[in-house]
């Protein structure tokens, strides 16, 4: 009885508002995928909004900045840019479940090639979260990003290489490596990125 009501205490201090925060923790590409074999892991952060619409679900729009290094010259930064439904479990806890999925977009620098630009993106999120106060949120959160690469055509036959790269010129500085075709190979990306939450309720 005393465990019940303490739920029903918590259930009745976190109304349904709007709110805004931001996150901070680990960003690191996804296990076993060749993602991880390239870059290695860092740290990251984003900021994002939430409502409750529409019926039961939640809407939640974000976005986050990652900058992936690695032991050779290699780098990726990741801007992604997401909208995503949420789903709050309905359970009786002092504590709030979400489960969310969507997709957007992320706009990725690719170094060395300095290769730019956006490509689409899904997105699969899990969060555990609890209210202080009535008006802030404090929790894990847990989002997976797969960035789907355009085989956009070009001058290559389909690999994205950048324009200044397409003619051969040489310099003392000449990399050969940048004018190869077989050195732009198309993957998809895998990412997730886990920190901690806080969010300030309207």
């Amino acid at each position: 009885m005393f465990f019940v009501n303490i739920s029903k205490i918590y259930a009745d201090g976190e109304p349904s508002k709007s709110e805004v925060g931001f996150w901070m923790g680990a960003s690191s590409p996804f296990p076993g995928t060749k993602t991880a074999s390239l870059l290695d892991t860092t740290m990251g952060f984003g900021f994002f909004t939430r409502f409750q619409w529409p019926y039961i679900f939640y809407t939640e729009m974000g976005v986050s900045y990652s900058n992936y290094l690695s032991h050779s010259e290699r780098g990726l930064t990741t801007i992604p840019v997401y909208a995503a439904l949420a789903y709050k479990l309905p359970l009786e806890l002092p504590i709030s479940f979400f489960l969310k999925a969507g997709g957007g977009a992320s706009y990725l620098i690719v170094r060395p090639s300095n290769n730019e630009g956006w490509d689409p993106m899904g997105y699969l999120g899990f969060e555990v979260s609890f209210v202080a106060g009535r008006k802030v949120r404090i929790g894990l959160r847990y989002d997976y990003n797969q960035i789907m690469e355009r085989r956009q055509k070009g001058f290559y036959g389909g690999t994205n290489i950048p324009e200044v790269y397409k003619y051969l010129y040489y310099s003392q500085n000449l990399d050969e490596r940048l004018y190869n075709p077989n050195y732009y190979n198309i993957i998809d990306g895998h990412f997730f990125h886990f920190g901690l939450m806080v969010s300030i309720l309207l």
